[in-house]
């Protein structure tokens, strides 16, 4: 056998998945994507409240909506989730494994509560995951909405009664769309 017939072809960059809504891995919680027509995809590390939120199935993995306004609808659901908005899934990778900086855009942590009676949003906002306080995580395990809110409140979330008013809810759509929705 000559040397040539040992070596193994791979791809080097195989195509990353386009349709693929939610990712389970080995960790707790699952990744979220979100394909809005503006470009870019929205990425979420999802907890239990997210998935109730955003009406996807925590069992088992899903896939994107094959019509565009769907798909923007439920990005419009994603980013009131505190979604981070990637120019690409490539992007994403490069980040963590350290091929380049995250901008600040990519580093922010945008972390919103919904008022069950429907009026307004409690909102924190930290520049990095870097800041968050050391027991944040404990957030993350709260059973419904309520519960979210008074542990953002304990770390001095902002009560903002007019939506509109968060920019960040909607950078990459129109704005009427998004407050009839």
């Amino acid at each position: 056998m000559d040397d040539d017939s040992q070596r193994i072809s791979c791809p080097t960059n195989p195509p990353l998945s386009m349709t693929e809504r939610t990712k389970f891995g080995t960790g707790q919680g699952c990744i979220v994507y979100g394909y809005p027509s503006t470009g870019g995809v929205l990425v979420k590390d999802a907890n239990l409240l997210d998935m109730l939120f955003l009406s996807l199935p925590r069992f088992h993995e899903s896939q994107r909506s094959p019509s565009a306004d769907e798909e923007d609808r439920f990005c419009n659901l994603m980013r009131r989730t505190g979604a981070t908005l990637w120019p690409s899934k490539e992007d994403v990778i490069e980040v963590e494994v350290g091929l380049r900086e995250a901008t600040e855009e990519e580093e922010k942590v945008l972390v919103f509560g919904w008022p069950t009676d429907g009026v307004g949003v409690w909102v924190l906002r930290y520049k990095s995951a870097r800041q968050l306080p050391r027991d944040f995580g404990r957030v993350s395990l709260a059973m419904n909405m309520e519960e979210k809110i008074q542990m953002m409140r304990e770390y001095g979330a902002t009560f903002v009664e007019d939506v509109t008013q968060v920019e960040e809810l909607f950078e990459g759509q129109i704005r009427s769309e998004a407050t009839t929705n």
